[in-house]
């Protein structure tokens, strides 16, 4: 059984193998949270790597090792804010035949959940990150306020006007 903390501190210690082993594990939840953001297989993969990249660079600066997961998923919201920044729009789901990937938590394609997405990438970036990482990445609210480093009482407040913004969106009582 693979013990984590000790795998963590070996890469700090520099150990590439105990890294690559930790971004293995982590590498599902990292790509669909990057794809989230894009819409795009191919920007969701440069995220990706960057965000390995970076972790790579900086994982000594890790101070505790158990929020190792908290801290690679913020380096990646970081990152696909700064791609989403650059780009200045957002992209949506033109052609629907060329998306088939199956969402395992929900066991659906993204096809099925086109106007979620649209409504999702309507939200301005505070709302858009909650909503990912609570409902797509099953965190908590305080797990939540470790990654965006807010308070916990902002986060419920966000969550709860952005799932406002999403009602209205798309005019139902989805959640």
């Amino acid at each position: 059984m693979l013990d984590l903390k000790e795998t963590i501190k070996n890469a700090q210690n520099g150990n590439d193998s105990a890294f690559s082993t930790l971004i293995k594990l982590n590498k599902g939840k990292l790509y669909r949270t990057a794809y989230l953001y894009v819409k795009n297989e191919e920007e969701a993969l440069d995220i990706l790597s960057d965000t390995v990249y970076k972790a790579y660079l900086n994982i000594k600066k890790l101070k505790e090792p158990e929020f190792f997961n908290t801290w690679i998923m913020r380096i990646l919201i970081n990152t696909a804010s700064d791609t989403l920044k650059k780009k200045k729009k957002l992209r949506y789901i033109d052609d629907y035949e060329k998306f088939k990937i199956v969402d395992e938590k929900f066991g659906s394609s993204i096809v099925e959940k086109v106007d979620l997405y649209k409504a999702i990438d309507c939200l301005n970036i505070n709302y858009k990150n909650i909503i990912i990482l609570k409902f797509f990445e099953d965190m908590t609210i305080k797990e939540i306020s470790a990654v965006l480093k807010r308070p916990e009482g902002t986060i419920k407040v966000y969550l709860s006007r952005a799932i406002k913004k999403l009602k209205i969106e798309l005019k139902e009582d989805f959640i």
